[in-house]
């Protein structure tokens, strides 16, 4: 039950967080966590699809660094990027839930949190107290700046006329680029991405900074 709690905390604090930067006009919390229990649910078939990927596309024949870029920018990055954004569109944009740039945000967010969730409740039970500390300053926040990445382009579509296409792209990049530092397991991979996480929080404050201004446009 403790690694349990463990594992839950850091995705419940960050959603907390996100849904309060919506101050104007707080969606419904109904809503919100719908998009987090649909985020959740997609963890299965993500896993399902990236291990169908691994045992039968590649069938053992890619090696180094080309195996990693594989597998981190097209088995998990596109894999569970493409899966959250299909449903941040179909259960969020598609029923009109988007009013605002901010609410595009806080779906996406909230998304992303409840795929996290779940990931780091499997990881932390099979792996302990030392993964679960450093999983919540890694894992379960880059989810949420992916989210953030993701809503942003969602509000773009919306408001700029920019393709949505870049909703499904740009954070599966983000993703690829995270897991090709993680799955490097040296010490400059550890290096460049602590660097990265400290550019991805910088821009995911800058692009929820803009999704609130902007959205006063909209109040």
């Amino acid at each position: 039950m403790f690694y349990i709690c463990l594992a839950l905390l850091p995705a419940l604090l960050l959603l907390t967080w996100l849904y309060s930067r919506d101050q104007l006009h707080p969606e419904p919390k109904r809503a919100v966590y719908r998009l987090y229990l649909l985020g959740a649910a997609i963890v299965l078939p993500a896993g399902l699809l990236e291990r169908a990927m691994l045992n039968r596309g590649f069938d053992g024949h890619l090696h180094g660094l080309f195996t990693l870029v594989v597998t981190a920018f097209f088995v998990a990055g596109m894999v569970e990027e493409f899966l959250k954004a299909a449903i941040v569109e179909r259960a969020a944009l598609q029923r009109g839930l988007m009013k605002s740039p901010i609410d595009c945000i806080v779906y996406a967010g909230a998304t992303a949190l409840g795929f996290a969730t779940v990931e780091n409740l499997l990881y932390v039970t099979s792996s302990g107290f030392s993964t679960a500390i450093l999983r919540s300053v890694t894992a379960v926040p880059a989810h949420l700046m992916f989210g953030i990445l993701m809503g942003t382009y969602f509000a773009r579509s919306i408001w700029s006329q920019k393709s949505r296409g870049w909703a499904y792209v740009v954070p599966a990049l983000a993703h690829g680029l995270y897991d090709a530092f993680a799955l490097a397991n040296s010490w400059i991979g550890d290096a460049l991405l602590f660097v990265y996480l400290i550019v991805l929080l910088e821009q995911a404050l800058r692009r929820l900074d803009w999704a609130t201004k902007a959205s006063t446009t909209f109040s």
